[in-house]
């Protein structure tokens, strides 16, 4: 199962510049994990963590974006130029 979610992990990460989403339904009937288990599984939360942490900060990027693309007014007349400062 740690081999699956992992491999779903490269998955998702290979997706994150894209709307992409990774589905995944957990097996039923798991048992407890094994101790041995513990490191690898304590990995993947922390990856996961990272890629949800990425996910949240590339959002706002995009929301910033958008917002300074919405606040450039529309030319109604079509005879003036209108100019975005992408540098600013």
């Amino acid at each position: 199962m740690l081999e699956d979610l992992e491999h779903q992990l490269e998955a998702a990460q290979a997706l994150e510049a894209s709307t992409g989403v990774v589905p995944w339904t957990p097996p039923a009937g798991l048992g407890p994990l094994p101790a041995e288990l513990a490191p690898r599984a304590q990995a993947l939360v922390a990856a996961l963590n990272d890629a949800a942490v990425r996910t949240v900060a590339a959002r706002d990027e995009i929301a910033r974006q958008l917002a300074a693309v919405r606040s450039v007014p529309l030319a109604e007349d079509g005879g003036s130029s209108v100019y975005l400062d992408v540098a600013g």
